[in-house]
């Protein structure tokens, strides 16, 4: 499940305080995210996803740029409502994309993840 943007901020401070109290920490996370960066707290498995950081980051841009906007009520909330849809599709084409991922998969479940 994505985690990526501010709910991320806060598991980070959790996944820092378990590494402190002496576990090992292993974050599964796409190539391509908003946040989620390989830190020494913790051990990265990463997994390759159909979009690049630059969809991502512009996707991003164009989802809070909508505030500014000229125009109607209605046009600014179909313009929100379509940003939203976008990430939501990155969002399950992640979590697919971990699904079909058979190397990473079974690295998971040896490991008891």
């Amino acid at each position: 499940v994505s985690v990526d943007g501010s709910p991320w901020f806060s598991i980070r401070e959790g996944l820092d305080m378990l590494q402190q109290k002496g576990h090992e920490v292993v974050v599964v996370a796409p190539e391509v995210s908003l946040h989620v960066k390989p830190s020494e707290n913790f051990v990265m498995k990463m997994y390759p996803v159909p979009y690049t950081q630059e969809d991502m980051d512009n996707a991003f841009k164009a989802f809070f740029n909508i505030t500014f906007q000229d125009g109607s009520f209605y046009e600014r909330f179909f313009k929100v409502v379509e940003a939203t849809k976008r990430f939501t599709d990155y969002c399950f084409s992640s979590c697919e994309q971990l699904l079909r991922n058979k190397e990473l998969m079974r690295y998971l479940e040896e490991s008891k993840f």
